[in-house]
């Protein structure tokens, strides 16, 4: 097998990673740390879902389903090793829901 790379496609792929945009600082640490960031939402997710489960929402269904979906796929976000930024973002949708259910029963 015979591999030729072109000059023009790398210069062009050159040229797409030094336009690309940085990540803030705050992002590149959430990455940096993100097992240890990961662990810490693992609990904190799973305790809130789960009281707001039991005592706000009862026998609705609707309130039920409100509580477990946001949960759940931060959950699966954590398992699929998304990013930090989508993780974070479903986990505070998730914790807010959580927290306003428990509120306002």
């Amino acid at each position: 097998m015979e591999t030729t790379i072109s000059k023009q496609q790398t210069i062009n792929d050159s040229t797409e990673i030094a336009n690309a945009k940085p990540m803030s600082s705050f992002w590149q640490m959430a990455e940096f740390n993100r097992y240890g960031i990961m662990a810490m939402m693992l609990v904190v997710l799973g305790c809130m879902g789960g009281f707001a489960a039991s005592y706000a929402a009862g026998n609705n269904e609707f309130k039920i389903a409100l509580v477990a979906f946001p949960t759940i796929l931060s959950l699966s976000f954590m398992l699929a090793v998304m990013p930090m930024r989508l993780i974070v973002w479903s986990s505070s949708i998730a914790i807010a829901l959580d927290i306003a259910l428990l509120i306002f029963q």
